[in-house]
């Protein structure tokens, strides 16, 4: 609750804004009300107070509606505003009742996400049947055609290049398909860099002659921590693909691997960086969001399937834009199983940087 006067200057606040915005009560007692705005509103609020005194006619008071806020580290975020203006010793002053809406977004989005996924898979799972018969039927007429066309070379390319084609129809199918389906975890204690040289190696075919280098720095090697293996590995080998992808001919893909002190649970933190091109603010901002995709090939769900697997291991991923070329994609999973659980549930992907305490 935030209480200004006619000036637009903040003359009380009860102690939930200190939760909500950052700020201690004093550090806002005398100070304009759009310091708590994102632009253009806090440039324009004045204007709208002295027009509002002026003409007695207001879009927002005594009705509540959904704005932006911004809080003292400069994030933006909803919140339902509700303005009511009232007398107190002959002076004009305005109440603002504040809720924040960033959890209750939060949860609808993933209502929203869970209901797409329930419905691509049961649009998968109706296919499944028949789309496998029709495309073993279509490869097994190609095999016998390949047959009777090895004295064609060119035709026999030409079946070639439609077996290949049935293939990726095939492969992306199951990816569509994995997406979709529920993610059940088998946690085993494993030594991460373990997992991505064994990716590393997997993915020599996509590096083919480029010379393009895994490194490793800072590396705690006699860490260990609970997973799904399976799950990780399809989680490394996604971003390890990508990182080859963007460092074009030759480059670097470097991984350091360390340990991070919460009050809600110790994290493993994992940053896997490339020196490609780098990455736009809105490509960073939609990498991990199903079908968004910027290469001219594939479904768009390699990263998406990675945030689903981090997600249902109660960690975070992210991707860090480097001003001077590359992207950072940092990974970020719990020591063990549930120990950061609740943390994970009460605040959605939101975490507060502690010491380091590797050492």
């Amino acid at each position: 609750i935030i209480t200004i006067t006619a000036k637009g200057r903040i003359s009380s606040v009860n102690p939930a804004v200190t939760t909500m915005f950052g700020y201690a009560p004093e550090d806002l007692v005398g100070r304009n009300v759009s310091v708590l705005m994102p632009e253009p509103h806090a440039s324009d609020h004045d204007r709208y107070l002295e027009s509002y005194l002026v003409t007695g006619i207001a879009s927002i008071m005594g009705v509540g509606r959904r704005v932006m806020a911004r809080h003292k580290d400069g994030r933006h975020f909803p919140v339902h505003l509700s303005v009511s203006e009232f007398l107190l010793d002959g002076e004009r002053l305005f109440t603002g009742i504040i809720h924040d809406l960033s959890e209750f977004e939060r949860m609808q989005q993933q209502v929203l996400q869970s209901e797409r996924l329930a419905a691509i898979g049961q649009m998968v799972t109706g296919l499944a049947h028949e789309s496998r018969n029709a495309l073993q039927r279509a490869q097994a007429c190609l095999d016998m055609l390949a047959l009777d066309l090895q004295d064609q070379p060119d035709q026999l390319d030409l079946a070639r290049r439609t077996t290949t084609a049935l293939q990726d129809l095939h492969r992306l199918y199951e990816e569509v398909r994995g997406y979709a389906a529920p993610i059940h975890l088998e946690y085993r204690s494993v030594e991460l860099p373990s997992i991505w040289r064994k990716e590393w190696e997997h993915l020599a075919a996509v590096r083919g002659q480029r010379d393009i280098d895994l490194r490793e720095s800072d590396v705690d090697a006699d860490l260990r921590c609970e997973v799904d293996v399976h799950r990780i590995e399809q989680v490394f080998r996604n971003i390890l693909e990508n990182a080859i992808h963007a460092c074009g001919e030759e480059g670097c893909v470097a991984i350091s691997l360390r340990k991070v002190c919460h009050a809600e649970g110790d994290i493993v933190q994992l940053d896997f960086k490339d020196d490609g091109c780098g990455m736009s603010p809105h490509v960073a901002a939609h990498l991990f969001e199903p079908f968004f995709t910027t290469k001219q090939k594939g479904t768009g769900l390699g990263m998406a399937i990675v945030h689903r697997i981090i997600d249902a291991h109660h960690g975070t991923v992210v991707a860090i834009p480097n001003t001077g070329g590359g992207v950072v994609i940092r990974v970020e999973l719990p020591l063990r199983p549930g120990s950061r659980q609740q943390e994970h549930a009460r605040h959605g992907n939101g975490r507060t940087q502690s010491p380091d305490c590797s050492s």
